[in-house]
């Protein structure tokens, strides 16, 4: 109640300023006039709550001071959420009725939407109250009253909201309180980031504003505020960065740990949810969406590293090694058949007739020679091949020494040095 009178005084306060340069104009022809129209009208608190201008409501079988107290007790209680913060009739009525007298006092929605636009408010409240019988607890009718209200969004022009009560004078502190809470539960919710964590964030929302430990907020961020209308500045676009869960919950603030996110958060950036289940669960698959689609687009882009690269001339000295140990594995091969088939040649030719009967042991000999002769004439071409590489290796610088060594465990292996 302070509050609300402290903002008539500074309403009435602001009239007589108005009123003041009209009067020096008289005395001090020199000095301009008071440009009313160039003047920002106000009256919202600037905390990041939803602004809500509350018009006077259409009273039907009552008098209008009747449905200005009701007007009052209805803005109190939308206050107490600490969702919004209300302008009421009596306040922007005193701003309004020198700059435009036709929209002072004003009950319908078109009408509602200038002023909410002059204003810089995000919602229009309007409604109407009239005189409505209600059954007691007996099933009796007595007197009492019908409200309806309707909440429109200034810029889309979109009602967000409709609902209607109704109750009696001892009822009505309570059934308006009841109706605050189904408009703050169907209005987005906005607040900001306090600060960031490795792992999380604290926002300003908490246990007052509604919230519980596992509702979900998307984090956005303002990307143009350039356009304005009626000289007020607009958000025209949002950007969704991230969603976080929250783990945490105080009066007025809370800890969430971010589930989800496209780009880096920082102190500052906002955020919103909704209370209602249906819409919050609404709002979050559309962040959600609109956050896998950005990452699915998101340009994949490799990092270009910049390191030099020594470049090796080929000399062939590979391709000649690979020869070099070729032909000595070939040589070593042939070598092992000539012995092999010598060492048979000579058993065959001292014990043959004893070991096989018949001609198959007087021809076998001449077999294990001849293949003995011809592994010794391939032996000594392989050594012929290896001869002339190696003297091609000297000769091109690819050899200076050529050694081979044989290891049980590896076989036979070509070590050479290089020679440069």
């Amino acid at each position: 109640m302070y509050r609300i009178l402290q903002r008539t005084l500074l309403a009435l306060g602001a009239l007589w300023l108005t009123a003041l340069p009209l009067h020096a104009q008289t005395n001090y022809p020199n000095m301009q006039p008071f440009e009313f129209e160039r003047e920002l009208v106000s009256g919202f608190s600037e905390d990041g709550r939803i602004k809500i201008l509350l018009l006077t409501l259409l009273p039907t079988g009552m008098t209008e001071s009747a449905a200005e107290e009701i007007s009052k007790a209805l803005q109190m209680n939308l206050f107490n959420t600490n969702h919004f913060t209300v302008v009421g009739p009596g306040e922007w009525n005193a701003q309004i009725q020198e700059r435009d007298p036709t929209l002072a006092d004003c009950y319908d929605v078109s009408c509602g939407i200038r002023v909410g636009k002059l204003f810089n408010a995000d919602k229009v409240l309007v409604g109407n109250i009239t005189t409505s019988p209600v059954l007691d607890q007996n099933g009796e009718e007595i007197p009492g009253m019908l409200m309806t209200l309707k909440m429109v969004d200034v810029i889309t022009n979109i009602t967000d909201f409709e609902d209607e009560v109704q109750f009696t004078d001892a009822q009505m502190h309570e059934a308006l309180f009841r109706l605050a809470t189904r408009v703050s539960q169907n209005t987005l919710l906005r607040g900001f980031i306090l600060s960031v964590r490795k792992d999380g964030v604290t926002l300003d929302l908490g246990r007052a504003h509604g919230l519980k430990p596992g509702n979900q907020v998307v984090i956005f961020r303002p990307i143009s505020t350039n356009a304005s209308l009626e000289g007020q500045p607009l958000e025209l676009s949002n950007e969704n960065i991230a969603i976080a869960e929250l783990i945490r919950v105080n009066d007025m603030s809370s800890d969430a740990l971010v589930v989800q996110r496209f780009s880096a958060i920082s102190a500052g950036d906002q955020v919103k949810t909704f209370i209602n289940v249906n819409k919050r669960v609404a709002l979050i698959s559309e962040a959600r969406r609109e956050l896998d689609t950005r990452k699915r687009l998101q340009p994949k882009t490799k990092p270009l590293q910049l390191t030099p690269e020594v470049v090796v001339a080929d000399t062939g000295r590979e391709e000649w090694a690979r020869r070099v140990v070729s032909a000595k594995q070939n040589q070593e091969r042939w070598m092992y058949v000539t012995a092999g088939a010598g060492i048979a040649t000579i058993v065959l030719l001292t014990n043959g007739s004893s070991i096989i009967d018949g001609d198959l042991g007087n021809y076998l000999p001449w077999f294990t020679g001849g293949a003995a002769l011809y592994a010794g004439y391939q032996y000594m071409q392989s050594q012929r091949l290896l001869d002339e590489l190696t003297v091609e290796g000297r000769s091109r610088g690819f050899l200076g020494n050529l050694e081979l060594q044989w290891t049980p465990a590896q076989g036979p292996r070509l070590l050479y040095s290089y020679s440069f």
